[in-house]
């Protein structure tokens, strides 16, 4: 079969159609000739196109930004910044963490235009690991980047809740917060999202590009109370001060500790590539919206944090504050209304719900492709497609219900869920790290790499190293708790939680994997038959 470059190229619905008659029910060949790239790759790649292609250039670019939502990230977390390296880690460790991903971005982005597909990473390991240890570092990394996706979802959805719960602190006198109250309203973040998810499928990619332009547009309106209504700290403050209110001797320890505050801005920059199945021209569309995404994440994330440090008034007030969320008492001291004070949280939170619906969907769809290739329990289920929705709505389902349950842990006690959900830094970097690195080592030994259109060239090689080195401190600091003397409710327990994640993921291989996985399962062989 030939391609001529001047063939029509069929999207959306119709490609769908075209894709399904093209493969015949006897022989399995791939009989239509005037296919596009985006079927020829999957096809190549041994994979049905089953899930409909609706994402072009611009809403995935949207799609990608919003997901990440690392300006508003950092509008929640700062403070941790703060008693670890102080101003000078949300500055400068604020660009080193956003250098480092674009590095760790830059690589990943490479694999996905080599291999467009949901599975992401351990597709990735699967086709770069040797042979005889490629289906056992593709099952870890599989089960790894699911647990961290997860508790991406979970944690972007529990923010939302905690600010919502913020807001009652803040304007109900007498309210008394406690951790079921935080439970149901992270439930009924996580149940609209679902709702989107599923139910507003045909106009998701409408839905993400106007997310968009309300996270421009919100970012510029919270920098006018910031800049002009808030008695504003020194540019010595902001640009020279260094603090250690965590207990550490080594004030190096310190902002290394500080530099996950920034990283956290930045995490799940994979997300883009399991939706590489609804993207129309994937191979070159995918690479080039993670890229265009993460820079324009980082411009206006070093903007806004450098906006707070200006404009954040007394630092002791803020961090005080009852609501937990310094940013709320800082827009309070900013215009000395809580009518008004409200109301742009409420935008905030507004921002983080519609991030909520990005990381479902990530999250779903890596359990369905994982599920597609026996990687999970009852895989035939959970790698059902509607066919009314063309989604995976049992996975959509399943990660909500999983994702709901983690909630539960939450009403026993915070310091546990807070374990399960800053899973999300090291689970996501330890996932990136074994691709990358088999990667890197492929380029060292000159051995042969599957490229796709969108590649580093000979920026590649170095590339990698430097991804490598910023996981591997990222990883490395991920574990330490943040204050000295360490008690039960300051422990960090990641550490624990991950090697929890690592001993779960080994018995599940013993008990089921090593019997059924064989890595990603090709649905189409090279010469083009089906396999039955």
């Amino acid at each position: 079969m030939t391609f001529s470059e001047d063939m029509p190229i069929p999207q959306g619905r119709d490609l769908q159609r075209r894709v399904n008659n093209a493969i015949s029910d006897e022989t399995g060949h791939l009989e239509e000739p005037r296919l596009d790239l985006d079927a020829r790759s999957m096809a190549i790649l041994g994979k049905r196109q089953q899930l409909s292609r609706s994402f072009g250039l611009v809403s995935l670019v949207a799609f990608s930004t919003t997901l990440i939502a690392s300006w508003e990230s950092i509008a929640c977390t700062f403070q941790n910044g703060l008693v670890n390296g102080g101003p000078a880690t949300l500055v400068y460790g604020l660009l080193v963490s956003w250098l480092g991903s674009l590095a760790v971005c830059a690589s990943l982005a490479e694999m996905a235009s080599m291999s467009p597909t949901s599975g992401g990473q351990y597709h990735w390991v699967s086709q770069l690991a040797p042979a005889r240890s490629a289906v056992i570092f593709s099952w870890t990394a599989g089960w790894v980047s699911i647990f961290a996706r997860l508790s991406a979802c979970a944690s972007g959805a529990f923010v939302a809740g905690e600010l919502i719960q913020g807001l009652l602190i803040f304007n109900v006198s007498g309210y008394e917060p406690l951790n079921w109250h935080a439970t149901m309203l992270y439930w009924m973040v996580l149940l609209i999202a679902m709702i989107v998810n599923i139910l507003g499928i045909r106009v998701f990619p409408h839905i993400e590009s106007a997310a968009f332009i309300f996270h421009i547009c919100l970012f510029f309106v919270l920098l006018v109370p910031l800049v002009y209504l808030t008695p504003q700290s020194s540019a010595e403050f902001v640009f020279a001060d260094f603090e250690n209110a965590g207990g550490w001797e080594s004030n190096g320890l310190s902002w290394c500790l500080g530099l996950l505050t920034s990283a956290w801005s930045f995490v799940g920059i994979d997300g883009t590539t399991h939706m590489s199945e609804e993207v129309k021209d994937a191979a070159n569309v995918v690479p080039q919206s993670m890229v265009i995404a993460l820079m324009i994440s980082g411009v206006l994330t070093m903007a806004f944090s450098i906006a707070i440090l200006f404009g954040i008034g007394d630092i002791h007030l803020a961090l005080e504050t009852p609501t937990h969320y310094p940013i709320i008492q800082i827009f309070y001291t900013a215009t000395g209304s809580k009518g008004a004070t409200t109301a742009i949280t409420c935008t905030l939170i507004l921002t983080l719900v519609s991030t909520t619906f990005g990381l479902l969907a990530c999250a779903s769809r890596l359990a369905w492709a994982f599920a597609r290739d026996k990687g999970f329990p009852f895989p035939n289920y959970f790698a059902h497609v509607s066919k009314y929705y063309r989604i995976p709505v049992r996975s959509i389902v399943l990660i909500t219900f999983v994702a709901c349950l983690l909630g539960l842990i939450n009403i026993a006690s915070s310091t546990a869920f807070n374990a399960l959900t800053s899973l999300a830094l090291i689970g996501h970097y330890s996932s990136y790290l074994l691709p990358i690195a088999l990667m890197a080592v492929r380029r060292f030994g000159k051995k042969e790499i599957p490229w796709g259109p969108w590649t580093l060239g000979r920026w590649g090689l170095p590339i990698n190293l430097v991804s490598i080195t910023y996981s591997i401190v990222l990883i490395v600091f991920a574990v330490f708790p943040p204050f000295q003397p360490v008690s039960a409710t300051t422990m960090n327990y990641a550490g624990v939680i991950f090697g929890a994640v690592m001993l779960l993921c080994t018995m599940m291989w013993f008990a089921y994997g090593r019997k059924v996985y064989w890595g990603p399962i090709r649905e189409v062989l090279e010469e083009g038959h089906m396999k039955k």
